[in-house]
């Protein structure tokens, strides 16, 4: 796979989903980070969603509904397609590595985000599709920035939120980058060494699913949801 897919947002998009990040607060169970990032990350959640919501509609792919989770400290949007039965889409969204340091090496060095719940087995994994978004920002750079910021700005308007976090870089910054479907995944885990079936960050693992060599091209997607 080598082809991204850009998800180019409006001003009112990055605005709405500044207003449904306030509106809705999550836990953050596994780790204690800094308001200002945490709602960054609640907002790239919502971020994704809008985008690729606006993706299917103008390729006109029909869902039936979708669904927001809470797992642990990050959000996955699942979306519902009724085919010859349901079929649970999972989006994913990411920043970049900072080691990394570009998309292209991010799709070449990084994994589709597919956590590992609990001892469950590869066959026991959620959601039947699995789509990674990546936002062409560096994490730990942005981390940083956003840790400088008060708090108290999260209680701002939703216009002050916009400029102090630069929303405007959300407006062509998120790229799909690359999808697994179940039954793909299964076969490519079963067929891997022990070792190389998952990788770990922080407390928690995930099954291996490289961007650039075993992901799935962005462009097939939408044959693909058609098909179901």
């Amino acid at each position: 796979m080598s082809t991204m897919i850009q998800l180019s947002l409006k001003k009112s998009d990055v605005l709405n989903a500044i207003e449904k990040a306030q509106q809705h607060n999550f836990l953050d169970n596994l780790r204690s980070r800094h308001p200002v990032v945490a709602f960054d990350s609640k907002l790239r959640g919502y971020l994704g969603e809008i985008a690729f919501e606006k993706w299917l509609k103008s390729e006109r792919i029909p869902f039936h509904q979708k669904n927001e989770h809470q797992f642990d400290s990050g959000m996955d949007v699942d979306f519902i397609f009724k085919g010859s039965r349901q079929y649970h889409l999972e989006l994913k969204t990411s920043l970049l590595p900072d080691k990394d340091g570009d998309l292209n090496q991010a799709i070449q060095n990084r994994d589709i985000k597919l956590i590992q719940r609990g001892n469950k087995s590869i066959e026991e994994i959620e959601g039947d599709i699995h789509v990674q978004l990546l936002f062409n920002q560096l994490r730990l750079r942005k981390d940083d920035w956003l840790k400088k910021k008060s708090s108290t700005l999260l209680q701002s308007s939703i216009a002050a939120i916009y400029k102090e976090l630069a929303g405007h870089r959300y407006l062509q910054d998120t790229f799909m980058v690359g999808w697994i479907d179940k039954e793909t995944l299964i076969t490519q885990i079963r067929h891997k060494e022990e070792h190389m079936r998952m990788w770990k960050y922080g407390q928690r693992q995930f099954w291996t699913c490289n961007l650039k060599s075993e992901a799935r091209n962005p462009l097939d997607l939408k044959k693909y949801l058609k098909e179901l």
